[in-house]
């Protein structure tokens, strides 16, 4: 797995590292959709942190469109239909979300570890 640096971005760092100049800084992703959160073992190879997107990771795990307004009203109604009990729209909800994102981090450091 490798990491995609621009190529403007990519000149500049020849430049900085010519000139000798270091600037101290970690790398980061986001994980912002399940997929990410599964093989967030990997990701972690090459991130030293991760930043959950739980807007989108919430879309995604409920299956909800792509749009926060569509989203809501759908869960909205969805609840009223009874397709589904009530969540928490945060990643504290511990059955959907919030569970993806503790393997996200499980799995991250867990990488980390060994």
């Amino acid at each position: 797995m490798g990491i995609s640096i621009r190529p403007r971005a990519k000149l500049q760092i020849t430049w900085l590292k010519a000139a000798g100049v270091k600037i101290p800084y970690t790398v980061g992703t986001m994980v912002e959709l399940p997929r990410a959160v599964l093989l967030a073992d990997e990701i972690a190879e090459v991130a030293e942190f991760f930043s959950f997107g739980t807007n989108d990771l919430t879309q995604t795990v409920m299956g909800s469109r792509a749009t926060t307004r569509d989203a809501s009203s759908r869960l909205v109604d969805e609840k009223k239909a009874g397709i589904f009990p009530a969540i928490r729209s945060d990643a504290r909800h511990q059955g959907g979300v919030g569970m993806m994102v503790r393997m996200g981090i499980e799995k991250g450091r867990k990488r980390v570890q060994n």
